[in-house]
């Protein structure tokens, strides 16, 4: 019996070491609730150990000024090594029926968005992303805050 009690110790302490499941977000906030067309975002991770997945998301905080049905970005990631990723992304903001989607907080609505799935990030060093608003308007408005999460992917 204390064999299997020493066994379950022992897992429980290598599991416990291994618990990787803080999530780091930043975030931006507009002044007047409004996106500038030329204003880019610039986030920047520092990645401490290589060889890790990642799941990226996009936190969006917009209030009922939101024009449209979607907020349109391009994203640019760059990998520590110097790699880029470049993607459009049309995040929906609005159901069919232009209602706000996401969960209502206080005087606005907020959406977790997943962008990447278990990006493998193979070097130490600083992930960065340029967000670019690719509306149609100069001012987009309604848009509170704009922020990028990056988590330990769960199948690491």
């Amino acid at each position: 019996m204390k064999k299997y009690a020493m066994i379950a110790i022992f897992i429980f302490a290598l599991l416990q070491g291994c618990d990787n499941d803080e999530s780091v977000s930043q975030i931006y906030s507009f002044s007047n609730s409004t996106w500038q067309r030329f204003n880019y975002l610039n986030f920047d991770f520092p990645i401490e150990e290589d060889g890790h997945n990642y799941d990226i998301f996009v936190l969006l905080r917009y209030t009922d000024d939101f024009p449209s049905q979607a907020l349109l970005i391009n994203l640019v990631m760059t990998l520590p090594g110097g790699e880029e990723r470049i993607r459009e992304y049309k995040l929906e903001i609005k159901d069919d029926d232009k209602q706000l989607l996401g969960t209502k907080k206080a005087g606005y609505h907020e959406r977790l968005i997943s962008v990447r799935k278990a990006i493998r990030i193979s070097e130490a060093g600083s992930l960065k992303f340029e967000i670019e608003n690719l509306m149609t308007k100069y001012y987009t408005p309604g848009i509170v805050e704009f922020g990028i999460v990056l988590e330990p992917s769960e199948g690491e």
